[in-house]
């Protein structure tokens, strides 16, 4: 019976050995998502577990040496001695969940309204990403242009 494992690899080398393990017939999966480092910069993919990919076999057709001695893997994820299987749930939420998708939906220079907080209904013109779950916003207040740092749930584009 087929399950997932974790496969541990070199630094770098995730595309590597996603290739060799596809080469030797193994269903590999590696999550990657889609996002800006800036926001005047284009979308780049990133690996969403960074050095970890998924692969799906049965270990009575396929041994565990093989797929430890592909180049750019360095070993399975183990506890102990034990190799540690990944649910399959996990599997079916990360494939399910588009993660491939860019996280920033805003580009430099949008019109964005401000929906909740002390700016609540205020214009704002997008600068960029700050992290994960933050921006730069232009607003201008007291016919001065200030930028602010906010929460990305605070605002929306504008119509």
């Amino acid at each position: 019976m087929k399950r997932w494992y974790l496969v541990y690899c070199k630094p770098k080398q995730e595309s590597r050995a996603l290739a060799n393990l596809t080469q030797q017939g193994v269903e590999a999966f590696f999550p990657t998502l889609k996002r800006r480092k800036t926001a005047a910069s284009r979308a780049v993919t990133q690996p969403l577990f960074p050095r970890y990919i998924f692969v799906h076999l049965d270990s009575y057709s396929i041994h565990f040496s093989a797929i430890k001695y592909t180049r750019g893997v360095v070993d399975f994820v183990r506890f102990g001695e034990r190799i540690q299987e990944v649910p399959e749930p996990i599997i079916q939420s990360l494939r399910e969940n588009d993660m491939a998708t860019d996280l920033c939906e805003f580009a430099l220079g949008d019109k964005v309204m401000l929906t909740d907080g002390c700016y609540k209904n205020i214009t704002a013109i997008y600068q960029q990403a700050d992290g994960e779950t933050r921006s730069i916003l232009l607003i201008k207040l007291l016919s001065q242009e200030v930028q602010i740092v906010t929460e990305n749930s605070v605002f929306k584009k504008q119509a």
